[in-house]
């Protein structure tokens, strides 16, 4: 009798610990049970704005209306790896360590970032230390992926079985990659069917009144890039249904990949009379936002394919649930192209909304950055805000009826324990060379030791746009 009695004492408080362990993460009153993150490399404000208020865009006016909505500010380099890892960790990238697209990781071996080279933990990974369920899939720079406690990571590497063997390493656990394999999709045909039937045009070069330069490189290769944020889609379906989490992150970048080659298919006679006006000194504003105009029209299959997205993620809310949606960067029309790098005057603005319980509706966020997103993360879910972190929680998105029930609270760091990291493999490997391959395809850097004949045409600069292509990064 007494055995008996000891086992329902050890059982009552096994159950009670649990419930504390769950109760940890939502804090004692806590109105959100979920928090979804969605990124969009590239999506720019001057493009999207028009399309919501043509009524093309429903879900973003939706986010719009129902929650809060801001310009995100970012910063140079405008390279994805290094502005993903400062929204991911909230700090910037000399705290982070990620520096560029690629680091000499032996002696004369240069390799995309992985993800030991980041010197600081992301808000998945503090989360999991106290003891939230995470759930990230395609993140930058997250292969090999760090052997989380609480959760599961899809890394970045993921994406390149549309055109590589199955990689299980990919996937942390390993064991969760049976379930996530066959929602890649491969093969050329099988994507230009699939981008036919979700309204993507297939970018027919003879269609584009602007001559391609370098970028033509992209277009060439955009079903693959089609196909992997459709691979990237439909995991997350999968993982959000299969593997339920507190905090689920997910990121494409269809948008980024496609705006730096569609500004060719825009009207030509538009193009040619404001590259007339940049190079004679007269571009106004108007200007710029008339073709502005003309490329939303353009792109805005891709924007459709967000709002897709988004759409399916907001029906999946309940009123426990908040959403936080951002790009890193936008894109703006400077020395006769669109572009975000170094062609670009300055770097362009991205978007970011935030819905959920307690914050305000239909409310301007000003002055965003991307450091406030992890901040952000971490207050929504009931944590608290790291005093090192290089941003906070989004400014005035907050109802102050909530603030006074769920304060701002801080530790002065995260870091006071070492992180785990994947582990790294020796040499170069094949998803190293297709990482390359894809930052060269982008523009983002150069092929190594290219022969002059070998070298991608140049794209004139914008002052002669009749002799032949032009375009930036």
């Amino acid at each position: 009798m007494r055995i008996r009695r000891v086992v329902l004492v050890v059982a009552l408080l096994t159950v009670g610990l649990g419930a504390w362990g769950l109760n940890r993460w939502r804090g004692a009153q806590l109105a959100v049970d979920r928090v979804i993150f969605l990124g969009f490399d590239g999506a720019s404000p001057n493009l999207m704005e028009p399309l919501v208020a043509q009524g093309k865009l429903p879900a973003i006016r939706r986010l719009m209306e129902a929650g809060s909505y801001g310009h995100i500010k970012t910063f140079r380099p405008t390279e994805s790896g290094i502005l993903w890892t400062s929204v991911a960790t909230g700090k910037t990238m000399l705290k982070h360590g990620v520096i560029d697209w690629t680091y000499v990781k032996e002696a004369g071996l240069q390799v995309p970032y992985e993800d030991p080279a980041r010197k600081v933990k992301t808000f998945w990974e503090i989360l999991s230390e106290r003891g939230i369920r995470t759930g990230t899939v395609n993140w930058w720079w997250t292969y090999p992926a760090a052997p989380i406690d609480n959760g599961y990571i899809i890394t970045d590497r993921y994406r390149l079985m549309t055109i590589i063997k199955p990689a299980p390493e990919t996937v942390y656990p390993v064991s969760m990659f049976a379930g996530v394999r066959d929602k890649i999709l491969r093969g050329r045909k099988a994507s230009l069917e699939e981008m036919k039937r979700r309204g993507i045009p297939e970018w027919k070069p003879e269609d584009a009144g602007i001559p391609f330069g370098g970028s033509r490189k992209t277009l060439d290769a955009y079903p693959t890039y089609f196909a992997q944020d459709v691979s990237v889609d439909h995991a997350s379906d999968y993982l959000w249904e299969s593997q339920p989490v507190p905090v689920f992150s997910t990121y494409f970048r269809l948008i980024d990949v496609t705006s730096h080659f569609a500004w060719h298919f825009v009207d030509e006679q538009l193009y040619r009379r404001t590259v007339e006006l940049e190079n004679a000194g007269k571009l106004t504003p108007a200007d710029v936002r008339r073709l502005d105009l003309e490329f939303a029209r353009v792109i805005e299959p891709v924007y459709r394919f967000m709002d897709k997205i988004i759409e399916k993620y907001l029906n999946r809310m309940d009123d426990r649930t908040a959403l936080i949606v951002c790009s890193d960067h936008g894109f703006m029309y400077s020395r006769g192209g669109y572009a975000h790098a170094e062609w670009a005057s300055e770097a362009p603005d991205g978007v970011v909304f935030y819905i959920g319980p307690g914050v305000k509706k239909g409310y301007r966020i000003p002055d965003a950055t991307l450091f406030d997103i992890a901040p952000t993360v971490l207050y929504t879910i009931g944590q608290p805000l790291a005093q090192d972190m290089d941003g906070g929680l989004l400014r005035g998105t907050i109802e102050d009826s909530y603030l006074k029930r769920h304060p701002i609270s801080y530790v002065p760091t995260y870091e006071s324990g070492k992180r785990k990291t994947g582990t790294v493999a020796d040499g170069k490997t094949e998803m190293d060379e297709k990482i390359l391959e894809d930052l060269q395809t982008l523009g983002y850097i150069q092929a190594p030791a290219q022969k002059p004949s070998e070298q991608p045409a140049p794209e004139p600069p914008p002052q002669k746009p009749q002799d032949g292509a032009v375009g930036p990064r």
